[in-house]
């Protein structure tokens, strides 16, 4: 693995640190005070815990970016790992891009004068 630069190392710890917080507030209700997010909690939570474990993946993978850069992980680690997030971000990711389409124009839709 080659060093992280300095926006990359920057983006990796801001991603270690913020996401998890982000979920920790969804998770504990308070991110609810919020209309949109009580709304989405309320009516498309499956779309919710989705978000959530993709913003965990997320986090994980710049840990685990982290590590190695720092030299807690070896290459190796780093070459078996990388997968073992990548597949599972990406099948989550399809998912919930699919998830996300599908109720935007869910909305859309009610938005819509009856005819």
């Amino acid at each position: 693995m080659q060093p992280l630069g300095p926006f990359d190392l920057s983006l990796n710890i801001f991603a270690a640190v913020v996401l998890p917080l982000l979920i920790i507030a969804n998770l504990t209700g308070r991110s609810r005070r919020n209309p949109k997010n009580a709304y989405l909690w309320q009516h498309h939570e499956n779309f919710m815990w989705l978000s959530m474990a993709i913003i965990g993946l997320l986090s994980i993978w710049s840990l685990v970016q982290l590590g190695g850069h720092f030299g807690l992980i070896s290459s190796e680690g780093l070459a078996a790992l990388m997968p073992v997030i990548g597949i599972p971000f990406l099948v989550l990711a399809v998912a919930e891009i699919a998830m996300g389409v599908r109720l935007a124009l869910q909305y859309v839709r009610s938005r819509r004068p009856a005819a």
